[in-house]
């Protein structure tokens, strides 16, 4: 942690903008304002380009395919082969996207908004429009938030993105890709038959975590170091995870954090914490970005301070479903063949 610097500016802006976003949503009267608070603080990177770019690709993948959901879920509402086949696509292409397109961040968010509107629906098909209507609403509004931050607190130094490889790449040299995908894919297909029969719950943060931990930083095509950036990822998610909830129930248990100002500062200091964590001397850069999307579900339910424990409870009992999933789909299928050099 440190108080002078970059990392406290960024960690300032961190926290004004996940207040700012949550207080806004709450004062719309936003279906989930935590999803606000979250994409804010995503959102927010070390300079005004950096959250630019991110916060353009969070706010393109997510309207268009919470657009192209509403188009398509009508004609597989009620049969489960095709919304297995949409959720399926919806996970292999949003990863695909994410290795191989000079977009990457909105081919994976684009693959995670499918998954939760389709998903979200899947008990009352009537309720798609409002649930595809009110994600990206909370969505665009926490990344707008965040920009309007950045472009008044950080600074305007340009950092050029690494080149992406192309979706020809795939013919290729980068044929190994594709495997990987489609394991997310598969297993993101399964959620709904999982769910079905174990009865888990929060359906949507299966298929996010499984998305979010197959888009390890960079895929090699060695299958035991793919493997071990998939077991790191899932394990950042699950320290993440445990810090964030139990400080949000910490904070629950905190007789005055029920007065919303003081909740409010609450709320900040920890995305002022997360982002210190996430930008340290350590090799594990996510935990502090699962860490306050934990804290944040756990302390922002319905329209003010949270009240109950059991979102946080859904969320690890989700993410904890998700992973045992990964787990045995690789067993079961075995390594992926390594890139032909």
């Amino acid at each position: 942690m440190t108080l002078r610097g970059p990392r406290a500016r960024v960690s300032l802006a961190a926290a004004l903008a996940v207040g700012s976003a949550v207080t806004l949503a709450l004062g719309l009267h936003l279906q989930a304002p935590f999803w606000a608070g979250v994409s804010a603080f995503i959102c927010l990177q070390a300079s005004q380009p950096q959250s630019l770019r991110k916060a353009a690709h969070r706010i393109t993948g997510t309207a268009l395919a919470a657009a192209g959901s509403l188009l398509i879920f009508p004609w597989i509402a009620y049969d489960h082969a095709a919304t297995l086949l949409m959720l399926f696509a919806a996970g292999t292409f949003g990863v695909l996207g994410w290795f191989v397109s000079s977009f990457s961040y909105a081919w994976l968010l684009g693959g995670a908004t499918v998954m939760m509107v389709v998903l979200g629906a899947l008990q009352d098909p009537a309720l798609i429009l409002s649930f595809a209507f009110y994600r990206a609403a909370e969505i665009i509004l926490g990344s707008l938030t965040a920009l309007a931050v950045a472009f008044v607190l950080l600074p305007q130094s340009r950092q050029t993105p690494p080149r992406a490889p192309g979706w020809r790449s795939l013919l290729g040299h980068n044929a190994y890709m594709l495997p990987h995908a489609m394991r997310t894919g598969l297993v993101v297909a399964l959620v709904p038959v999982v769910w079905r029969i174990f009865e888990l719950p929060d359906l949507s943060q299966m298929a996010i975590s499984i998305g979010v931990i197959m888009a390890v930083p960079q895929l090699t095509g060695d299958p035991r170091h793919d493997q071990a950036a998939v077991v790191q990822r899932a394990a950042e998610r699950v320290l993440g995870c445990l810090i964030g909830v139990s400080a949000g129930l910490l904070m629950l248990a905190l007789p005055w954090a029920a007065n919303f100002p003081t909740w409010l500062l609450l709320l900040m200091l920890a995305a002022a914490a997360a982002s210190q964590l996430q930008s340290g001397p350590h090799a594990m850069p996510s935990v502090g970005t699962q860490a306050i999307m934990a804290f944040i579900l756990t302390a922002v339910q319905g329209w003010g301070p949270a009240l109950t424990m059991t979102p946080a409870i859904d969320r690890a009992c989700g993410m904890l479903g998700a992973i045992c999933m990964l787990l045995a789909i690789n067993l079961i299928l075995g390594p992926a063949k390594p890139a032909i050099a």
